[in-house]
């Protein structure tokens, strides 16, 4: 399975290639599809990192018309990996540190329970350090 890596916050995630339908430069609001703050979404900092962010679009059940964004600081090179390098929410490639996985349908991460002892809110997901 391919997925995509991308930075948020100095925070490293990774979602299915399969569902990314574009990446374009993120200039604020001006787009036709719903734009998910997943900053606010999963508890990280609201501060662009990254020079030049980008908008990933994927197609997800998290909005109504089937397409929404995100924006993105940094997006590196597709990752090629097997079942058996998720666990707890996280992929574990062999380059790199591991990787937040994000649900395409939930734009949360994927095992949320993995994340904290405490309950998250119902919408946000806390993340740790």
């Amino acid at each position: 399975m391919e997925y995509l890596p991308f930075r948020i916050a100095g925070r490293d995630f990774v979602i299915d290639a399969s569902r990314v339908r574009a990446l374009l430069p993120f200039e604020g609001s001006r787009h036709d599809i719903r734009i998910f703050d997943l900053r606010e979404r999963l508890g990280l900092p609201p501060v662009f990192y990254g020079q030049r962010p980008f908008l990933v679009v994927v197609e997800t059940n998290a909005s109504e018309s089937g397409l929404a964004g995100f924006a993105v600081d940094y997006v590196s090179d597709l990752i090629t990996a097997s079942p058996k390098d998720c666990r707890n929410g996280k992929l574990r490639a062999a380059r790199g540190r591991p990787k937040w996985i994000l649900d395409a349908d939930s734009l949360l991460i994927k095992t949320a329970s993995s994340l904290s002892p405490q309950s998250p809110a119902p919408a946000r997901v806390s993340h740790p350090e």
